[in-house]
């Protein structure tokens, strides 16, 4: 019953939309029927005056049409004008009285017109018809008028009738057209009422309906509502927004509030306690179980017995000592420094503080409320506190501490031991009392800017001790702030580091000098080296190196001991030493190798009399240990700068060769370095491996010129001839860089590579069906070279399918053949594998009658410096004619190089010369070119 009373009390609210809906539609209705009834009302006025004024037009168009018919006494034609009349405008009844025909026809009057029956069809009016009378009696509206004559005669009358059947008509269309205006005008005003509703009222009650959906976890909206047009909502929507303001700030003003209470618990990050102290309940919170590594699950449950539970068993006893002190008002705090045991088993230490703050009504303590600290970490900073004190008593380093401005305040004893000054006399003084005027104003300036910019400083000083000797120490200074970064005091650390030092001199000594001969060595050599080479280049001066290095010294340590020699060396160093300038200084490299470095020259002349004058005082003999010995020196000197840049280590390279020249001049000698020489060595081992990087990039190429036959016209080989495609200089001959390699092992590689590369492209040509006998050069140490026909034959059966008969080696002679017996059996030996040998360049080289009698080679080839001027030079022509004739003395084959006209060919044919190569045939072409060359050739001749 109650929940029903609720119920009605409490209705389901009704939904805004349709209410809105409803006022709507009733707003509608009732201006649609407001303007109906008043359209309908005037539209009724509007018709019964348009009736009217149709009645007067249609009488004055009959007056004026029948007055003619009247006057004519023709009542027959009037009555046709009264029917069209009557039909055309749908009249009730259209009377005409004549009162001239009436005259005529001897009556009261002469009564005509037509009156519409009940089916709509029109009859002629007749008086005597009472039906005819009640229809006009019955009759809604009348319209009469007078028939007048031109001379204001009346002569008779026209009335007009019209009923409410007409009228009745009318307001129907009248009525529908109002109904469907009506409509239309509620269509209208709904639809605006509408949109306005949605635009003014629904719209922006659903954006509030929106925003306050979206809520934080505490349930207050967290949007702003939004402004809007009309003043009733915008009030609405702005107290809204003002009262969550309201309650935003109220929550963030508790929110900062329980922040900060928590920031305050978690900053001092202390456990709290709780304890009713009647009933031994107690509440900790989650940092008092964190500081013994349990969480408060794990303590569950918790009593004050689980403080004694995990207090040390001495400290408790103080804790309820100092409670009951508390207890009993003779203490205002309760405050106990205790252990308590970890769960990892460790002591930790806590100090627990608390304060009843209830009491019961006897004075009993009710509730006490504390908190519970780790100071663990606080009492391991006593101890090392403690444990730093006995080390600033008994240390073996000097501790001194100053205020912020540099006023001793405490020294140890290790101080006074190491500076002689006791506490006493120290304090309240500056530490430059120790100062040993060794170091300059700037030394401690430096000091200082690093203490001031870094906080500390380390390094080595003299100081001097109370007694005036002078120490070095290892000082270490560290400035010390306070917690806001302010300078409190000084800390100095000093360590007395003379035994330090003298064993670094000793060490030093014997890293950087010789123990034989006390010379410096070559660690000194090198530091001063790179300081006499920075002067010379500063000073515009000139440094020499001299490179020494005893004659004869081995076969003293061989003849007399180890120790006459040594004893050699030191007086060999000692008169050297004699010899040189203060500014010079004499390195002793090892064994009986010595460098000297001479900077100062004004030239290099004024270094020769150093030269001399070392020469002499090694070359003197000397006693020793009983033993008259004799020796002499080589000597190698260069100089810096020089044109190129050198290094240190290419200075001591460049005397050492220097001094082996001296050497293998005769000794006892001094040798000046060539460094044009030596740019020359280092400029074509550049040019060397330049050429090297050509080989292993690809760059040479292989070109071939053809050799014919000049009688039948054939061609009967060709000769693979080398180019370098240079991508700077384009197309190289062989005589541009073969040079540089010829008596390079670089030389083999090249060759190989021709070798195989005119192996490939033969076979290549072998498969199109061209079998060309194809030459390539071999120089006399290729073919001397350990191997020659085992490479030889490993490259041919590479190529199982090529006739090794088509490749001949020409044999260049322009170097001679250490060993003709050894050439003579490799060329046999490539004979077997079938290859055929010719003698390149004949008499140009070192040609005798030696190489053809013992040379196995089928064809000789002639030098084209003879052929190129033999139709000029006699000399040249009997040269030819000799060669000619040697080789058929001989049965070789003769070929001529350098054919370059038809005229050199006839000449040729002439000698008795049948082969022959030159730019009159061909120029070296490219391999794939030749083939195309070789048809054209073939056609032509």
């Amino acid at each position: 019953m109650l929940k029903a009373l609720m119920q009605f009390r409490n209705p389901k609210p009704r939904s805004l939309v349709g209410s809105l809906a409803l006022l709507t539609a009733l707003s509608v209705a009732l201006v649609t029927s407001v303007y109906g009834v008043f359209s309908y009302q005037s539209q009724k006025h509007r018709i019964v005056s348009d009736m009217h004024t149709d009645a007067q037009a249609s009488l004055k168009s009959l007056s004026e049409n029948s007055l003619p018919f009247i006057e004519a006494y023709a009542p027959r034609e009037y009555e046709k004008l009264v029917q069209t009349e009557a039909r055309i405008n749908h009249y009730a009844a259209i009377i005409l009285e004549d009162f001239k025909m009436g005259e005529i026809l001897g009556r009261e009057r002469f009564v005509t017109g037509q009156v519409r029956r009940a089916d709509g069809d029109y009859a002629a009016y007749s008086e005597a018809d009472v039906a005819h009378r009640e229809s006009l009696e019955d009759s809604y509206l009348k319209e009469q008028v007078d028939l007048v004559q031109s001379d204001g005669e009346i002569v008779g009358t026209l009335t007009i009738y019209m009923d409410d059947a007409q009228i009745r008509q009318k307001l129907d269309e009248v009525l529908y057209n109002t109904l469907q205006s009506s409509l239309f005008l509620a269509a209208i005003l709904m639809a605006l009422l509408t949109v306005f509703s949605r635009r003014a009222v629904i719209r922006p009650l659903q954006q509030v309906a929106e925003i306050l959906k979206e809520r934080d976890e505490d349930g207050i909206p967290t949007g702003k509502l939004p402004r809007v047009e009309y003043r009733e909502i915008a009030a609405l929507t702005k107290i809204m927004n003002a009262m969550l303001e309201v309650i935003r700030h109220a929550r963030k003003v508790t929110e900062e509030e329980r922040i900060r209470l928590r920031a305050v618990l978690e900053g001092t990050h202390v456990g709290t306690w709780e304890w009713n102290v009647q009933t031994g309940a107690v509440v900790f919170n989650a940092r008092w179980a964190e500081i013994i590594g349990y969480t408060l699950e794990e303590l569950e449950p918790v009593s004050i017995e689980t403080w004694t539970r995990f207090c040390h068993p001495d400290d408790l006893k103080e804790s309820e000592r100092l409670l009951k002190a508390h207890f009993a008002g003779e203490a205002d705090y309760y405050r106990c420094e205790a252990r308590m045991r970890h769960k990892n088993g460790q002591w930790v230490w806590v100090l627990d503080r608390g304060r009843v703050s209830q009491r019961t009504a006897d004075g009993e303590p009710l509730m006490m409320y504390g908190t519970h600290q780790d100071i663990t970490a606080q009492k391991e900073t006593e101890s090392t506190l403690r444990q730093a004190a006995s080390v600033f008593e008994h240390v073996r380093e000097g501790i001194m501490i100053t205020d912020g401005n540099g006023l001793i305040q405490d020294v140890n004893a290790a101080f006074s031991r190491i500076t002689g000054y006791s506490i006493d006399e120290v304090r309240g003084c500056n530490p430059r009392l120790l100062k040993s005027g060794r170091q300059s104003d700037r030394f401690y300036a430096s000091m200082w800017q690093a203490l001031q910019s870094e906080g500390y400083w380390s390094g080595e000083i003299w100081n001097r001790r109370k007694g005036g000797e002078v120490y070095p120490e290892l000082l270490t200074i560290s400035a010390v702030h306070d917690a806001d970064g302010n300078l409190q005091s000084y800390v100095a650390l000093l360590a007395d580091i003379s035994r330090l030092k003298e064993h670094e001199r000793q060490l030093e000594q014997l890293a950087h000098y010789d123990s034989l001969t006390g010379l410096p060595n070559r660690l000194i050599l090198s530091d001063r080296m790179r300081k006499a080479m920075s002067q010379a280049q500063r000073r515009k001066e000139i440094l020499g190196v001299a490179f020494l290095d005893l004659d004869g010294f081995k076969s003293v340590n061989d003849q007399y001991g180890h120790d006459v020699g040594d004893q050699l060396l030191i007086v060999m160093a000692e008169r050297v030493s004699h010899t040189l300038r203060e500014s010079d200084t004499l390195v002793r490299l090892g064994g009986d190798e010595f460098v000297a470095l001479l900077p100062d020259l004004a030239d290099t002349d004024h270094c020769l009399a150093i030269l001399r004058r070392m020469l002499s005082a090694v070359s003197h003999p000397i006693h020793v240990s009983g033993y008259q010995v004799h020796v002499s020196a080589s000597i190698g000197v260069t100089f810096y700068p020089q044109s190129s840049e050198v290094d240190g280590d290419q200075l001591l390279r460049q005397a050492d060769q220097a001094m082996y020249e001296a050497k293998l001049a005769g000794k006892n000698r001094y040798h000046l370095f060539d460094t044009a020489r030596d740019r020359t060595l280092r400029d074509q081992h550049q040019r060397v491996e330049r050429i090297r990087q050509a080989l292993n990039d690809g760059e040479f190429r292989l070109y071939y010129q053809p050799k014919v036959n000049l009688r039948t016209g054939r061609v009967v080989g060709a000769e693979a001839l080398i180019r370098w495609q240079h991508p700077e200089d384009g197309l190289l001959l062989p005589g541009q860089f073969l040079p540089v390699v010829e008596n390079d092992p670089l030389m083999f590689d090249i060759g190989e590579w021709v070798l195989c590369s005119a192996l490939q492209r033969m076979d290549l040509w072998h498969q199109q069906g061209i079998d060309l006998v194809v030459s390539i050069n071999v120089s006399a140490i290729e073919l001397q070279m350990p191997g020659f026909v085992e490479q030889l034959r490993a490259a041919l059966n590479r190529f199982p399918d090529l006739d090794p008969s088509l490749l001949q080696l020409e044999v260049v002679e322009t170097s001679a053949l250490e060993n003709l017996r050894q050439v003579s059996q490799v060329m046999h030996d490539c004979l077997e594998i079938g290859v055929s040998f010719a003698i390149d360049d004949f008499g140009t080289g070192y040609s005798s009658l030696a190489y053809l009698k013992g040379l196995p080679a089928q064809e000789l080839k002639i030098d084209q410096s003879f052929v190129r001027e033999m139709l000029h030079d006699p000399e040249d022509l009997a040269i030819l004619r000799g060669i000619v004739g040697l080789a058929g003395a001989f049965g070789k084959r003769v070929i001529a190089e350098g054919m370059e006209s038809q005229e050199h060919g006839s000449a040729l044919l002439a000698l008795g010369c049948e082969l022959a190569q030159g730019f009159g045939i061909a120029h070296p072409m490219p391999e794939d070119q030749l083939p195309d060359w070789i048809n054209q050739y073939h056609q032509r001749h």
